[in-house]
């Protein structure tokens, strides 16, 4: 599409679910997954297991707090696809374009940290799912 930004591919499929230990262990059983990864966000009030399957990983996630939106999540939807990320290039630039054409954007700048896991600093946004046909849309970049 060029645009001065390019989606290199999906960084996560993330699973919200009441007991991140219990979904792991079923997980394990149906395909032999080890969930090796986890971290907590105590920010985002979750806790993370993550399965590394070739450049996607498989998140489970769950709440922390009764007032985290993935408790909201869990109340509304119950246990399920929360959302998939998508790694980009020149998220600047996306984020540029997916605003001229009045994509709803949470929040409404980047957020840039350092992965709990990996130590790699990254900058994420999310695309809401009334502007996504209902799925939360995560973009993630890599910074340098």
């Amino acid at each position: 599409m060029g645009g001065g930004f390019r989606i290199i591919g999906v960084e996560e499929v993330v699973i919200a679910v009441k007991d991140v230990d219990a979904a792991a262990k079923d997980f394990s059983e149906m395909f032999g997954f080890k969930f090796q990864g986890g971290w907590r966000l105590d920010n985002e009030k979750i806790r993370i297991r993550m399965e590394q399957l070739g450049e996607t990983q498989l998140q489970l996630m769950e709440p922390t707090s009764p007032d985290s939106v993935v408790a909201s999540f869990l109340e509304k939807r119950g246990e399920g696809l929360n959302h998939i990320a998508f790694r980009v290039e020149g998220l600047d630039a996306l984020i540029k374009h997916l605003k001229s054409r009045g994509i709803r954007l949470v929040p409404e700048e980047p957020v840039e940290i350092i992965h709990p896991y990996t130590g790699e600093r990254i900058r994420y946004i999310f695309i809401h799912p009334k502007s996504a046909h209902g799925v939360l849309i995560e973009l993630i970049e890599h910074v340098d």
